[in-house]
């Protein structure tokens, strides 16, 4: 059962980033992913650099070493079969984990270490995730402290249990509605 909930997880994260779902993750598709973090945000040509040289980042260190044939995209089998190793090695787990620090980044546009609800939505919904109420509850649970903002430390330590959770823990809600 619990082999069965890690791998809806990683296909649910694969969906959210598979932005043109073609069914292949590939770097355009983190590319593309930013263009949608940027549509809504004012961000001077300095911070549009920083938010893609993030999601590359992204790429090469977690979503490239699934590519075992060298294609330059994954598909949801691949993707799955390297993070599940990923997450049954506790060391490879602390490398997943760092990764939570660079999505906050990216979410975090004008750099202000916190997220609001707002911003919050605004990566759900360039997720494809178009759920406000759902978005909004996410938001609240990682809200630990209810001051109405996300810190980055907030966001990591929530995320952290993404993969290990339970289904109906909100961590599991991380990129939205976990998909069949």
């Amino acid at each position: 059962m619990a082999e069965k909930l890690l791998e809806r997880k990683i296909a649910t994260l694969f969906t959210r980033l598979d932005i043109d779902g073609n069914g292949l993750l590939d770097q355009a598709d983190l590319g593309r992913w930013a263009d949608k973090l940027l549509a809504s945000r004012n961000l001077d040509a300095e911070g549009e650099k920083q938010l893609r040289a993030r999601l590359d980042f992204l790429w090469t260190a977690f979503f490239a070493p699934a590519d075992t044939d060298n294609s330059g995209s994954v598909n949801v089998a691949k993707m799955t079969t390297y993070l599940k190793g990923m997450v049954a090695d506790e060391s490879k787990r602390q490398d997943l984990r760092s990764l939570l620090p660079q999505i906050f980044d990216a979410i975090d546009s004008d750099k202000s270490g916190s997220l609001n609800k707002e911003k919050f939505i605004k990566f759900f919904k360039a997720m494809n995730v178009n759920d406000e109420a759902l978005a909004n509850k996410v938001f609240e649970s990682i809200n630990s402290n209810g001051n109405g903002s996300v810190s980055r430390d907030e966001f990591s330590e929530f995320g952290k249990s993404f993969f290990t959770c339970a289904e109906n823990e909100p961590a599991s809600l991380l990129f939205g509605p976990l998909v069949n």
